[in-house]
């Protein structure tokens, strides 16, 4: 009698699963299976199935799809494990090609895997089992998971013992519907793998929670097998059903850390944020500004109230009202609840006397003191957290929601940690704007104007100009070197005009981000680029009815400079990512230390966008104009840093003045400001003597006017690259020599910038 052909077989996943079932078809033992491996396909060519093909001569290849090509292909069996990949191969395999898919080969693997690891110690019994059928029972009861064998009506007529034991009440399960013995159905349950596998003929499975009498909420994979004939007709399907409980369990207690894990880098992300724009902040209602956009982000429909202590902490401390924003502020809201509920002794008394939990809320019962609970009165959900400095308290933070039910623990410890990281950063600033307000109450007489220092006659015509174009709406450019003050006198007239009770926003346009400076200026939209996850008013639409300053408005882009043009003529904008225009009432003030006609030959200055803001033009001297100022402006900023310092230090000696008198000050006003600071700091008497100056103001300052050849030369060359902004290039055609010349001149006279 002739033997049937071999049954010619494919692998797609070379890996263990994959050398394991080659060696099941090369062996001896299962020849019976009259199956030929003929070629295995993996994309990793160093996969242990994949180099034991290679090695037993058999095809390999990188694409499952070249196994198609294979001559006399009749089974392909896909052991990857990925359902996307069992389903591909299911749609594009030919037609006469069979197909196992990973589910199926993990049966068919362990099915064999567990007899050839028994058959050893169960030889004898092997041979009675295939004598009386009872060989595939024997196979079922090894398998830890359930198995059923159904007829094509879904009547059982095998289980193993896994589901004897799963289903003792019920026994006994042979000769009943699977519906009616597992699920207490009169018909097939609506989705079931079973049912999919009758009509279709191929294998389906589905995870579902799997109500039982022991363990109701426990979770199994459910699989059905279509079972065959020789002829390829189904006959019966085979039920597979794994318990997958614990995996469940933790896949769900992973996605629980993942979110956790998300939360905790949003809000360390939060923190740094909040932390890198603080620091750029220069007051306390900056800070205030940044606390609440932020609080708003996170905690939609919550209020921040912020209530501050002055620096020595017997009294409370309100900033001075800032002009940037129309919205009350949270020290604002803070004074009025305290003003309103007449709670301002009591909490004085707890923030400088007493002591507290490090923080409370309104979830927590007992551990928060009366007039904190006093002052969250009206809010559904709350949170109070000290703000403390080297265990001192200097405030109270309280962030709270007449509306939101919220579990306030869950943001507590966030935004604990966010308030210890900027506690320093409010003390800083409150004595900062204290002893600052202290300063500028001495910034009266005849010497000084709208904080400007200075009696010369350049500063007298300045003085003049400021209060000439105080009044208009018109543009105003300020030109002049670096440190003459260009942001003290636009700031002069804002105060001492009708603008004085508007914003004045400072645009830095040198520090702006290229990619992001048009958000800067104009704002966006949210959803306008990566990052920007809520609408964001830009520094004009934030300057409304007041003042925009743009300092260092030569080192903007050509493109920003287009369209600020157009806002200047039309009095319009569109944020980034808008689409309708945004009308605003601002007056622009700018300020360039630049050359202008080198800018505009060099095509980065617009000359119709110089023109337009060219209409009151204020050009500040330089200092070693108005050397005569010298003496007021160093007494000033000593006075200044006395304060900041806490020094007893009255005045310079003649010695020192005369050496500061003498000097050209390259930096102008910042320069003899920072000199000051230096001397303050370095100055051990109760005068400062020349000793403490910059080596560069005493070999400089007090030469004779009758310099040497090379001193002339040495002189001329410093001029010359200052006036070219240190370019070699030009500094080296002005002085009609080569740039060699130059270099070598450079080095020999140590000339640096």
């Amino acid at each position: 009698m002739k033997q049937d052909k071999a049954l010619n077989v494919a692998i797609v996943g070379g890996g263990r699963a994959c050398k394991l079932v080659m060696d099941m078809i090369f062996s001896d033992k299962f020849k019976a299976l009259r199956m030929k491996l003929i070629g295995v396909a993996d994309i990793n060519p160093h996969a242990v199935g994949y180099c034991y093909a290679q090695e037993k001569g058999i095809s390999t290849t990188g694409n499952y799809r070249d196994l198609y090509k294979l001559k006399d292909l009749n089974m392909i069996i896909e052991l990857t494990g990925r359902d996307d990949i069992a389903d591909e191969i299911s749609q594009t395999k030919p037609d006469l090609v069979g197909f196992m898919d990973h589910v199926a080969g993990r049966l068919f693997w362990d099915v064999f895997q567990i007899e050839e690891q028994r058959i050893a110690e169960r030889k004898q019994a092997e041979d009675a089992f295939r004598q009386d059928g009872r060989f595939l029972q024997s196979v079922f009861d090894s398998v830890q998971d359930g198995m059923t064998v159904l007829d094509c009506e879904f009547n059982i007529i095998r289980v193993n013992s896994w589901m004897e034991k799963m289903y003792a009440s019920r026994m006994p399960l042979l000769g009943k519907k699977c519906y009616e013995a597992y699920q207490r159905r009169r018909s097939p349950c609506p989705g079931c793998p079973s049912l999919r596998t009758l009509q279709t003929g191929e294998a389906h499975s589905e995870m579902l929670p799997f109500p039982s009498e022991k363990n109701p909420t426990r979770w199994i994979d459910l699989s059905a097998f279509p079972l065959k004939n020789l002829d390829g007709r189904l006959v019966g399907i085979i039920k597979y059903i794994k318990d997958i409980t614990e995996r469940k369990l933790a896949e769900e207690a992973l996605r629980e850390s993942e979110k956790e894990l998300r939360r905790k880098h949003n809000e360390l992300e939060a923190i740094n944020s909040v932390l890198f724009r603080v620091t750029k902040e220069y007051s306390l209602n900056g800070v205030c500004r940044v606390l609440q956009d932020m609080m708003e982000d996170f905690y939609p429909g919550f209020h921040t109230l912020i209530f501050l202590l002055s620096p020595d902490r017997d009294s409370f401390y309100s900033p001075q009202a800032g002009t940037e924003e129309i919205r009350e502020n949270c020290y604002d809201r803070a004074e009025r609840r305290i003003r309103d509920l007449k709670s301002e002794d009591a909490l004085l008394q707890l923030l400088s006397k007493e002591s507290f939990a490090p923080a409370c809320s309104g979830r927590k019962k007992g551990d928060c003191p009366p007039v904190v609970r006093e002052l969250a009165a009206g809010f559904r959900t709350w949170m109070a957290i000290p703000i403390e400095v080297e265990d001192e308290c200097y405030g109270l933070f309280m962030l709270g929601s007449p509306f939101v039910d919220l579990h306030a623990e869950d943001g507590l410890t966030f935004v604990e940690a966010l308030i210890r990281q900027i506690s320093g950063m409010i003390r800083f600033q409150i004595t900062k704007e204290v002893r600052e307000k202290a300063f500028k109450e001495q910034l009266t007489g005849p010497d000084k104007f709208m904080g400007i220092v200075g009696q010369s006659r350049p500063m007298q015509e300045i003085y003049r100009l400021v209060q000439a174009v105080a009044d208009s709406a018109d543009t105003v450019l300020i030109t002049g070197e670096s440190g003459t003050g260009k942001e003290v006198v636009a700031r002069a007239i804002h105060e001492a005009g009708r603008y004085h009770d508007t914003p004045f926003i400072v645009a830095l346009c040198s520090s702006f981000v290229p990619t992001l400076v048009h958000s800067e200026i104009f704002g966006h939209e949210k959803g306008a680029f990566t990052g920007a996850m809520s609408q964001k008013r830009g520094r004009l639409e934030r300057a409304q009815g007041g003042i925009l300053f743009l300092d260092e408005v030569a080192d903007l882009p050509l493109e920003t400079q287009v369209l600020l043009l157009r806002f200047l003529q039309e009095r319009s904008f569109e944020r980034v990512g808008g689409e309708h225009p945004v009308e605003v009432n601002v007056r622009v003030i700018a300020a360039t230390n630049k050359d202008i006609e080198k800018e505009m030959r060099a095509g980065r200055l617009r000359e119709d966008f110089y023109y337009r803001l060219n209409v009151l033009p204020i050009k500040l001297p330089p200092l070693r104009q108005r050397i005569t100022d010298v003496p007021l402006l160093a007494n000033h900023f000593l006075r200044m840093h006395r304060l900041i310092e806490g020094k007893e230090i009255t005045g310079f000696d003649s010695e020192t003045m005369k050496l500061m008198m003498d000097y050209d000050w390259p930096g102008n006003v910042r320069e003899l400001q920072n000199t000051v600071a230096r001397c303050m700091v370095l100055a051990s008497g109760s005068r400062i003597s020349s000793d403490v100056l910059p080596n560069r103001i005493r070999s400089r300052a007090g030469r004779p006017k009758e310099w040497s050849l090379s001193e002339n030369e040495e002189n001329l060359i410093v001029s010359v690259m200052r006036e070219c902004n240190w370019n070699k290039h030009e500094a080296a055609r002005l002085l009609d020599i080569s740039r060699g010349t130059l270099y070598s001149k450079l080095k020999k006279y140590n000339i640096r910038p």
